[in-house]
């Protein structure tokens, strides 16, 4: 055997392999080219430093590794072949040899890979990692350095368990990060336990830089990268390519979450999603697409791009037809940013904005009729021989009115003698207040997402069976199914109505695609009585397409959304379905400028601006 000074030289030789060259040096191991002269074949044969030859901890765990991974057999998983054993004065493992670059060289060679194939990649990571799992083992180290290609076809991950060698904490003796800081998960950073998760945050790295080119953690320094893990501070990667799209997107920043609880729980639910993604072009074999790939990197994103812009345009026209604003806008967003002028999207975009703009000018008319409507009914109640209708109008709607769901209705013709509640002046109020206050409440079953209804029941007299359900949605301008019947527009004319007992189910649509819809049952009871539902839907976003002669950036709202021109910029509404926002274009050797714009939730409005040129000085 080789003796541990003969480490500290350049090795020619380990136990019964040659070694012929250098290929490859880390924080733990140097890696070479050996040929192992009793079976005749070239290995990686990767070598213990001396320094770590003497640790009897770092050694045992060597052993361990060595032992669980050798029992990994897995296409994307490298090879063990053999091991040198912990008595050995050299530590060593022999793996298969690997003809390609790491990946981390494929991308600075190749910065610009499209969205399917990152996740293609990905995706062979994710089944790799797996198979670990399964066998209960933790890479803990997962970062393009770790991923290499082989023979232009194959993705394989090496280096399981290498972080772990001097302790289960994340700094060496001499304090420097042990590997790349940028891919660790912030329990491992944290010196907290490490599980599947961990592995799920590290690939997330892997894949934000594999779909935008660039780390999501980066700074002068490892502390200043680890604060940032830590704080879970990362550009949203849709911002910084918006070509990838937001599903991608999606799925990166669930993997990056700081709390493990709400990364993807294991490899193979992120393995479902990403596989999700890239069947969407009819890609049903990730990896042999993959070796497509690898084979002519550059020729194969040239038509595979054409490819995807033409799905995305089908997808966003049918999405379009659907009435599926949100998502059209979508997908129009991403063939924009693939093709930034193109004439079809841009024209389907206008039809958005065009229809938008109709359905405001019948709303205008609809919400014009609905308030003659209801200027003459006010007119018959105040009829005198309304009187009584006001009266009893006032005691069924007691309990609503402190809700705000109905005006209040003074009994005619008797002043209050002193101040104070209503009950005090009106037994029949009274009554009626004492038997709300120990009614039965009705059970509302919620779709997963829904806010909360406020219910309240009071005595119905005029009714033996039937049950009164009176709507209050916000915003008002919305439709309301009733146990699948067609939908009813809400408004004057239907504002309630009577169910039987039992459970049904009410979902409430919003006009011209303003909000998302919500479905949600209620239990109604078997007595007789008044139910008041109230609803809020959620906005959806509104678009904002702003047109410049020159390239720039978009900031909307001191930077609460950011953009650029010619890319639909989707913008969330909260208050109100109409609001106004504040923009700012900047583009180098431009002046900045600003613009209050109203937006309406769920429509696309075009924005033309110029730009006016920065005045220089004689000489520059």
């Amino acid at each position: 055997m080789a003796s541990r000074r003969a480490v500290c030289s350049m090795l020619t030789d380990v136990e019964k392999y040659k070694i012929t060259e250098e290929i490859g040096h880390g924080g733990m191991a140097t890696v070479y080219r050996a040929r192992d002269t009793r079976l005749d074949r070239l290995v990686a044969l990767k070598v213990m430093h001396p320094h770590l030859q003497g640790a009897k901890e770092a050694r045992a765990r060597f052993t361990r590794e060595a032992i669980s991974v050798a029992r990994l057999k897995h296409p994307g998983i490298l090879e063990i072949y053999d091991y040198s054993g912990e008595e050995s004065d050299i530590s060593y493992i022999a793996t298969e040899l690997l003809t390609g670059p790491t990946l981390k060289r494929f991308v600075d060679d190749n910065p610009d890979i499209p969205a399917e194939i990152a996740a293609c990649f990905a995706i062979a990571l994710t089944r790799a990692l797996s198979v670990a799992h399964a066998q209960g083992v933790i890479h803990r180290d997962v970062k393009p350095e770790n991923v290499l290609l082989h023979e232009n076809r194959e993705v394989k991950l090496t280096d399981f368990g290498i972080a772990q060698l001097v302790g289960a904490q994340s700094m060496t003796t001499t304090g420097q990060v042990l590997g790349s800081p940028g891919h660790m998960a912030p329990e491992q950073v944290e010196g907290k336990e490490c599980d599947v998760r961990s592995d799920i945050f590290s690939l997330g790295t892997v894949l934000y830089l594999l779909a935008t080119g660039k780390l999501p953690f980066s700074g002068r320094n490892p502390h200043q990268i680890l604060k940032q893990i830590v704080e879970g501070r990362f550009a949203d990667p849709l911002q910084v390519k918006p070509s990838i799209g937001s599903r991608l997107s999606d799925i990166i920043k669930k993997c990056l979450q700081v709390d493990p609880e709400r990364r993807y729980q294991n490899a193979v639910a992120l393995e479902s999603d990403l596989v999700a993604f890239v069947s969407q072009l009819d890609i049903t074999s990730p990896l042999e697409t993959l070796a497509e790939y690898l084979k002519q990197p550059e020729a194969f994103a040239t038509s595979f791009r054409e490819k995807v812009l033409r799905h995305l345009i089908r997808v966003g026209e049918e999405a379009r037809l659907r009435r599926e604003i949100a998502l059209s806008l979508d997908y129009f967003n991403r063939a924009l940013a693939m093709d930034e002028g193109n004439e079809r999207v841009l024209s389907s975009l206008e039809k958005i904005g065009r229809r938008s703009r109709a359905r405001n000018a019948i709303r205008a008319l609809t919400i014009t009729f609905a308030a003659v409507g209801l200027v003459a009914l006010i007119v018959v109640v105040q009829f005198p021989n309304a009187r009584k209708v006001n009266r009893v109008a006032a005691i069924k709607n007691r309990s609503t009115t402190a809700k705000g769901q109905f005006e209040k209705i003074e009994r005619p013709n008797k002043p209050r003698e002193r101040a104070g509640r209503a009950t005090d002046q009106d037994p029949e109020l009274a009554r009626t207040e004492k038997r709300n206050k120990d009614r039965p409440k009705v059970k509302t079953k919620h779709a997963e997402g829904n806010s909360r209804s406020t219910i309240d029941i009071t005595e119905n007299k005029g009714t033996e069976t039937a049950h009164r359900i009176v709507f209050n949605p916000v915003p008002a301008n919305v439709s309301i199914a009733v146990d699948n019947a067609e939908p009813k527009a809400f408004g004057p004319s239907f504002r309630e109505i009577e169910l039987s007992p039992g459970i049904h189910t009410i979902k409430i649509i919003g006009a011209y695609e303003c909000c998302f819809d919500q479905e949600f049952q209620v239990e109604v009871p078997s007595s007789p009585g008044t139910t008041v539902i109230e609803r809020k839907l959620e906005y959806r976003p509104a678009g904002l397409y702003v047109v410049s002669d020159v390239p720039a950036n978009i900031s909307v709202d001191d930077g609460k959304v950011l953009g650029r021109v010619r890319n639909v910029i989707q913008i969330p509404h909260q208050y109100g379905m109409i609001e106004t926002h504040r923009i700012m274009v900047t583009a180098n050797g431009y002046k900045p400028y600003t613009q209050d714009v109203q937006l309406q939730a769920g429509r696309v409005e075009t924005v033309n601006v110029e730009l006016e040129r920065l005045e220089t000085t004689k000489g520059e």
